[in-house]
């Protein structure tokens, strides 16, 4: 009876070492059927969103088809607008520092 129970146990051993081995081998298949399944979603991805943005961006390749539609803003009119605002307010700090100079009591050494 002994010997029945030692073979038994060198039986189950073995069993319990190969379903050891078998859970290493399935996570790592496991891991390379996901990364292949993220692949193949990551370009699917891709040329979904490649297809979307070619309908509806358009980066200068058609610019002479279209309508030009009246421009709300006028930019060398807006330049020199700034320039005369900042010769303005150039002027004005220059006044405000000529009345400080004035207002100032003379120092006497």
């Amino acid at each position: 009876m002994d010997e029945e129970n030692k073979i038994l146990e060198g039986e189950t051993f073995e069993v319990v070492e190969e379903t050891e081995k078998a859970p290493r081998k399935k996570r790592k298949m496991d891991f390379y059927v996901e990364l292949v399944l993220f692949l193949i979603l990551g370009i699917l991805i891709g040329v979904a969103v490649k297809n979307e943005a070619a309908k509806r961006l358009v980066i200068g390749y058609d610019d002479y088809k279209m309508k030009i539609a009246r421009q709300d803003y006028d930019i060398n009119k807006l330049q020199a607008e700034v320039i005369e605002k900042n010769a303005e307010a150039q002027k004005q700090s220059e006044e405000n520092v000529e009345d400080l100079n004035e207002e100032a009591p003379a120092v006497q050494e």
